[in-house]
Order: C-alpha cells, then structure tokens, then sequence
C-alpha cells in the first residue's frame, strides 16, 4: 500500500508540473472518470467481449503449445520441422499478426488469433523444456519395471513437467491480454476495450485512455492472481 501510494503521489505531482489534462491527467481525474465508465452497461459489455476472446485464445495456445512441446520431445525429427514456425511466431511483431489477421479473419476473431500465435511459443518452450528435463533415471527405472505409458505420463512427465507450464501459463496470460486489446485497438473492433481506447485516443480525451488503461492494469492483475489461485489449489489438491 506505501508503495502504491508512492507511485500516485509522483503521477499526481508530474501532473502538476505538466499542467495540461491533454497530456497526462491527475489521479483523481482518472479514477472518477474510471467510476463513471463503470456505472454504465456498454463499459462491462466490451470487457466481457474482450476478456471472453482472449480466454479462448490462451487456452487454445496452452492446448496447442503443449502438444505440439509433447510431439517435439518424442520426435526429434518433428521438432526440428516445427522450431522455425515457432520461432517466427515468437519473432513477428503483433502489428503485423494483426495486419494478417485482418485480411483472412472476421475481425470478431482478432483477438483470440493474436492471443493464440502471441502465447504459443511461452508455452511451446516452457513445456519442452520441462519434459527434457525430466530425471532419465526415472524413465530407465520405468522401462525396466514395464511402468505402464498411462503411469509413466502422469507420475513422472507430469510431475516434472507441471511447475514448467505454470509457470509459462501465468505469463502468458498476462501477455495475451495486452496483446490482445493492442489488437483490437489496431484493428478497430466494435464493442471491445480496444475500440474504445481507439475513440479516446481519435477525440482527444486522455481522461478515458487513462481510465481504460487503469481498468486493463486491474483486469490483468486479477486474471493472473485468479490463475495462481487455481494452481495452488490444484497443487494442494494434489498432495493430499
């Protein structure tokens, strides 16, 4: 809290050196403007639309990611063909995922695609990593025993492997959801927090870039403490 407190300390005083709402508004400008958003139906419609597609772009990315981590590790040959398009993904600027996005999606579609080819690559590194790090001693052990392959994913791989796509996931989703509203500001999209920064920034009103923006920071924030939360539980569900 001192921290916080700090911080809108040095926002409210740069404010008033600045001197200019057009430039950077003061903290209490911010967060009235970001109560008064929040009291109307169209400011919880467009986080529910952009929230819903990002979800369903990093979860379709950690599924993939995962499998495609999981087809690598098994064969060499496989992970040789699919490292540069991986790469790539991870190498590419979202403006121009975006851009190629626009042209072959439904813009409805933007921000689950960028979330996708945005997150994939985290997960996809993370997870092979973690399964080739796996103990060899413990696989021989498994072979020699004739450990059934069902045992042996889930005692052993899982095991190994599970810290790695935690920890893959809980970055991830913190970069599909800024890439995301990127996406959908540079797209355009209606109906989503990306559009609505787009107007704000169209009419001049920095009073609503910075309300939005606060609101993103919070959003993020509870999604990421929300997915921890989740893996914990799961984590101690899992040792009793």
């Amino acid at each position: 809290m001192p921290v916080l407190l700090f911080w809108l300390l040095v926002w409210e005083a740069v404010a008033a050196i600045i001197g200019s709402d057009l430039v950077l508004v003061t903290p209490r400008v911010t967060f009235t403007r970001l109560v008064e958003l929040a009291r109307t139906a169209a400011f919880w419609q467009s986080i529910a639309t952009t929230l819903g597609r990002i979800l369903r772009g990093f979860l379709l990315a950690l599924i993939a990611g995962t499998i495609l981590a999981a087809l690598s590790a098994r064969f060499k040959t496989f992970f040789k063909l699919i490292l540069p398009a991986v790469n790539t993904m991870n190498a590419v600027p979202i403006a121009s995922f975006t851009i190629l996005a626009l042209i072959a999606f439904n813009p409805s579609n933007l921000a689950i695609f960028v979330a996708f080819v945005t997150v994939l690559p985290i997960i996809f590194y993370n997870t092979h990593k973690g399964i080739e790090s796996t103990d060899p001693q413990l696989l021989e052990m498994a072979k020699i025993f004739r450990v059934p392959a069902r045992k042996i994913i889930f005692k052993i791989y899982f095991k190994t492997v599970a810290p790695y796509i935690a920890a893959a996931a809980t970055s991830g989703i913190g970069f599909a959801w800024k890439s995301g509203i990127a996406a959908e500001l540079i797209g355009q999209v209606n109906g989503t927090i990306g559009m609505n920064l787009h107007a704000a920034r169209i009419w001049l009103n920095t009073a609503d870039v910075f309300a939005w923006t606060v609101a993103i920071v919070l959003l993020s924030y509870a999604m990421e403490r929300a997915f921890r939360l989740i893996l914990r539980r799961r984590k101690n569900e899992n040792r009793a």
